[in-house]
This record gives structure tokens, C-alpha cells and sequence, in this order.
């Protein structure tokens, strides 16, 4: 049972008392320690007590358990020090007291490699670590590749278009609850909503995403553990039953490497307004799903979380090149802009006249017509006669009239030809450069915190990894900022942790 929740304040005074204690040599701390110290004094996770108070047992008897905001911490810290392994942090943790009091341990009195597993199960909703129980034969690696940078096409071409057909069809349908959804609860209120009040996401009001899938790699064996003696008989080829450590991952392509992989798919959406490329919402998939199944049901996640925010604008690459899903964002008054797939792309015709790559109405004598002003409201652009408004003679006009012949396209009509920012357009290019901050944010997930150093066996650890690494993203992100506008030097809380 929870008891005398610890303010966030009082934890600092505690970590001033134990470091002055323990540490004799002021200038051994400033020199190793500063960062680690400055990072931990702004990161409040008090309110992770009340989130978590549900997940542990109501019953006054029994042995008092540890505080989660000090437990999220350590975890934290964990990651920051890329220290994947649990058996190597609490080793850590007991020769380095520093590291323990940061935590907001007694550096005599650290928690054991069970009482962080056990701290898992109540960041974890499922009632075992994975999500499936595969038991049959092992997955077949899949024969057909693709080629570098494009990734396999969905097994079935017409998936997307099913999935958002029966998504706007049924729209009073309750959002199921996740086995992760303890971890998005305690991201969201602690860490994004926190970044949103500071700024560092852009308007809330009108906002603009990103996202992108991203492979990772599993400590799995795709073959599984045999549960038979058939191997002593001499039958390799077996049907039997096999265990497998890591049941719902299977493979994936990455067409970055052009080799397929085992494990799982990260979709990540981030804000492409944030400075700093932060994470809103992470969600792992299996990996032999394609982009464009994972951004359809990630999205009517991200609303169900974020309801309270506006999402405007959504920029993706040419992966999610699907009109199904145009026509889904047009529906929920979302800006698309997304990369035209080459492999999808050609001449198209609109009410029998030739429509370029561009999105531009083509005149019969192959000539780009001129762009003669947009409405805002219905995105209803107005397209004039090149001859008439260049003021040359066409060789063969399509029209008697002065004015020259007009044509009007409407994103209403075709969301993908026609989207609300036009295509190659200055504002397009502008707007479409920010992708790349999704596949930043995915690097600092892979590299700077190496996710994939981890041999993980479960969805519940690789989601709590995910998530922690997520956290730490906008910890750094407060430090910077803190440092950018003076308030590591005007703030007394911290000074009284540098002046030991």
C-alpha cells in the first residue's frame, strides 16, 4: 500500500543531504555528475504516484513498497547511462551511490533485479509479457524482396481501403484498451503535456505531425526451442509444438539494409513543429505489417489520447502514398501532405483534362495552365489558359472567349492529385522538409539511446523501453531549454546541488 507520497521537493532535499554526506569531494560531483544532477532536478514524477496507486494492492499488511516516481527515475537514469541490462543497473546502482541517491535510494538500501521486474508488471496491463502465445511451427522467411529504399507492398492490396471504410463507417466505436496503455498514460501527463504547456510542440490548436515506421531487431530466435525428442530420431523436419521466447515478433524487410529482419516495427509520430523532434506517440507493431496499416490505426489511437488537441496537418513519405488514406485525413479536416510514390504515379485525367505529377491541369497542346488564385475555404483552385495570360499566340486554342479557358480543381474531388497546399509549390517543399524530424527522433530512439542494444523477448519490454527512451527525449529537451534561457544559473534548487 502507497503511503506518504514524496513532493518533489522533498526529494531534492533529500539528494542534498545524502550527496553531502557521501561525497566529501565537491569537485569530484561538478565534474562527473552535473549533467546527471541538473537532469534529475527537472524531471517532477510525483504525479506518477497517483497514476500508478491502482496497481498496487490496497491491503495495509505486508512490506512497504517502493515509490514509483523513484523507481520511473532510476529507470530513467538507467537509459541515460545506456545501461540496457537489470541485473547490470542494480550492480551499478550499489558501486556507484551517486547514481542510487539520484534515484532516490539510500545508496545502502537498493532495490533488488526482482523488484524492477515487478515494477514492469504495473507499467504493464497485460497479464503476461507478450501479447500472443505462438506455439506452432517456425515463421518462413519470406523469398521475394524488395529493392533498397522501398518497402514491400501489404499482402493484400486492398487492406487500407478496408480499414479506413470500416474506421469512418463506425465512428462510435470505443477505443480498446492496450496493453501499453498505462505507459502512454504516464508518458502523456508527465512528459508531452508538460512539453506542450512549454511550447516545445508547436500550437496544439493546429498541429502538425509526423510519423514513419522504423525496424527493430529482437533477441528472439525465429526457430524457436524444441518441446520433442524427434531430433534423437533423426527427424530435423519436424511438426511438433516449439517454445518460442519472443512469440509476437516475426519478419519484417528493411529496405534500408535490403535484408530481411526479426522483430518488430516502430511507428513513431512526432511534432514537426518541436525544436528538438518529440515524440508524441510511440507504438510497436509486428514487423511484417506495412506503414500504411500501421499510420491508420495509430491515428484513430493518437485522437482517442489527444482528443483535446487539434491536429491539422500530417506530413509522411511516399511509403503512405495510399488514397484511402487522403481521403480519411480529408475527412477528420486534415491537411495531407505526402510524397507521390513513383511506382504509383503517371499521367492522370480529371473531368477529360491531363493532370501532371505536379497536380497541374496539362492543356491539349501539353502546356502547364496558370494558377489564378485559390479559395481558402473549399481549397478550390482556379487554373487559366498559359497563351491568354502569357500573352503569345496559341497554335491551336480551345477556346473563342478573351479570357482564355479555365479550369477548376477541388481537393474535395481528389484529395491526392489535388492536395490543400499545392504540389512542388514553394510552401510544399517548405512544409515537406520538416520530415526528416520523425527520422531524427528515431535516431536518437536507435543511436544515441541504442534501443536494439537490448536482446528483449517481450512486448512488454520493448514497449517500457520505447517508452522510457521517449521520456528521457524530453528530459533533454527541458535541460536545453533550461540552459538557452539562463535558468540552470538562476535557479537556487539547482545551485544548491553544484555548491556542495
Amino acid at each position: 500500500m502507497l503511503k506518504n507520497v514524496r513532493s518533489h521537493e522533498s526529494y531534492l532535499s533529500f539528494v542534498v543531504e545524502q550527496l553531502d554526506e557521501l561525497y566529501k569531494d565537491k569537485a569530484f560531483l561538478k565534474t562527473f555528475y552535473s549533467e546527471p544532477i541538473i537532469w534529475c532536478s527537472l524531471i517532477d514524477l510525483t504525479d506518477a504516484t497517483m497514476l500508478l496507486r491502482h496497481r498496487y494492492s490496497s491491503n495495509p499488511r505486508g512490506r512497504k513498497p517502493r515509490q514509483p516516481c523513484d523507481m520511473l527515475r532510476s529507470l530513467m537514469l538507467m537509459h541515460y547511462h545506456h545501461i540496457s541490462s537489470i541485473d547490470k543497473w542494480v550492480y551499478t546502482l550499489k558501486t556507484t551511490p551517486v547514481l542510487a541517491v539520484l534515484s532516490g535510494f539510500s545508496p545502502y538500501n537498493v532495490p533488488g533485479v526482482g523488484t524492477f521486474y515487478d515494477f514492469f508488471n504495473r507499467l504493464w496491463l497485460g497479464s503476461t509479457p507478450h501479447l500472443s502465445n505462438r506455439n506452432n511451427r517456425k515463421l518462413k522467411k519470406p523469398r521475394k524482396k524488395g529493392k533498397k529504399n522501398q518497402k514491400q507492398e501489404p499482402k493484400n492490396p486492398k487492406i487500407v481501403e478496408k480499414l479506413v471504410k470500416r474506421a469512418l463507417k463506425n465512428k462510435d466505436i470505443k477505443y480498446t484498451p492496450k496493453a501499453h496503455d498505462q505507459l502512454q498514460m504516464i508518458f502523456q501527463s508527465l512528459f508531452v503535456n508538460k512539453s506542450a504547456t512549454q511550447g516545445l510542440l508547436g500550437d496544439t490548436m493546429s498541429l502538425s505531425i509526423l510519423g514513419d515506421g522504423s525496424p527493430v531487431v529482437t533477441g528472439g530466435r525465429p526457430y524457436g526451442k524444441f518441446l520433442c525428442d524427434c531430433r534423437k530420431q533423426g527427424n530435423w523436419k519436424c511438426q511438433c509444438k516449439r517454445q518460442f521466447s519472443d512469440p509476437d515478433a516475426d519478419y519484417g524487410w528493411d529496405s534500408s539494409r535490403e535484408k530481411y529482419y526479426y522483430g518488430r516495427s516502430l511507428f513513431m509520430v512526432t511534432a514537426s513543429d518541436s525544436p528538438y523532434d518529440l515524440p508524441i506517440y510511440p507504438r510497436l507493431y509486428r514487423a511484417s505489417k506495412h506503414d500504411s496499416v500501421l499510420f491508420v490505426s495509430t491515428f484513430h489511437e493518437l485522437k482517442h489520447w489527444y482528443s483535446d488537441w487539434k491536429i491539422s496537418e500530417v506530413i509522411l513519405d511516399s511509403a503512405l502514398d495510399a488514397f484511402p488514406i487522403y481521403e480519411m485525413l480529408e475527412h477528420y479536416d486534415v491537411s495531407a501532405i505526402i510524397d507521390l510514390n513513383p511506382r504509383r504515379s503517371k499521367q492522370f485525367q480529371h473531368k477529360q483534362m491531363d493532370i501532371n505529377l505536379k497536380g497541374v491541369p496539362v492543356c491539349p497542346i501539353g502546356r502547364e495552365m496558370i494558377h489564378w488564385g485559390l479559395n481558402q475555404k473549399t481549397y478550390r483552385r482556379k487554373w487559366r489558359c498559359p497563351a491568354v495570360c502569357g500573352k503569345w499566340e496559341c497554335p491551336n486554342p480551345c477556346s473563342d472567349s478573351d479570357y482564355g479557358r479555365t479550369f477548376y480543381t477541388a481537393t474535395k474531388d481528389n484529395p491526392r492529385l489535388f492536395p490543400r497546399i499545392k504540389r512542388d509549390s514553394k510552401e510544399w517543399r517548405k512544409r515537406y522538409s520538416l520530415r526528416t524530424g520523425v527520422e531524427r527522433c528515431i535516431k536518437r530512439q536507435k543511436v544515441d539511446y541504442r534501443l536494439e542494444d537490448s536482446r528483449g523477448r517481450s512486448s512488454r519490454h520493448w514497449n517500457i523501453r520505447t517508452y522510457i527512451i521517449g521520456m528521457c527525449q524530453h528530459a533533454d529537451a527541458w535541460i536545453k531549454e533550461a540552459k538557452k534561457n539562463n535558468f540552470v544559473a538562476t535557479n537556487p534548487i539547482i545551485q544548491s546541488f553544484l555548491s556542495l
